[in-house]
């Protein structure tokens, strides 16, 4: 995991920010992946678009120790970005079968998605609006509040790391 020191300074101003190969990825993230993960786990899988078939966007919340490869970016972002500890900080992912449109939305805990297979442009709308793509082994932070859209462009999977805490020590 590697952010430059440019991009610590800008998540740290809660700035959207997009870091382009933060993390070497050695799974292949793909739906075997998607498929053996649900094999082995009894996990509730949340439908969050609400088209009712293959188009929605899924959700599994608390994923964090399923698998070794993304369990420690929860503790690395935690503690480089001195969050204050909440019970609902987590790491969800997310997945779709199809490139697709999901609703504009913000979140009410900061986020840094990962991108593990696909690509997708966040579209955000701030003081202007702005596209950025993320792609595998991608991260970007959003501020907590703040208005986006995420539009895939492929199948795709992501995870998202939340923390809704407050900072100490910035």
């Amino acid at each position: 995991m590697l952010i430059p020191k440019s991009e610590i300074t800008s998540i740290k101003e809660n700035k959207v920010t997009l870091v382009k190969s933060f993390i070497s990825l050695k799974i292949d993230y793909d739906f075997n992946f998607l498929s053996q993960l649900l094999e082995k786990n009894d996990l509730p899988i949340n439908a969050k678009s609400a088209v009712g078939n293959m188009r929605d966007v899924f959700q599994i919340k608390k994923v964090e120790n399923l698998y070794e490869e993304i369990k420690p970016t929860i503790n690395y972002l935690g503690d480089l970005f001195s969050y204050e500890k909440k019970e609902n900080d987590g790491i969800d992912l997310f997945f779709s079968f199809v490139s697709q449109v999901g609703v504009s939305h913000w979140d009410d805990e900061d986020v840094f998605i990962i991108g593990l297979e696909g690509e997708v442009i966040y579209k955000i709308f701030g003081s202007e609006i702005k596209n950025y793509v993320v792609k595998k082994g991608d991260m970007m932070f959003i501020p907590r509040g703040l208005k986006h859209k995420v539009i895939a462009l492929s199948p795709r999977m992501t995870v998202s790391v939340g923390f809704y805490g407050r900072r100490v020590n910035v």
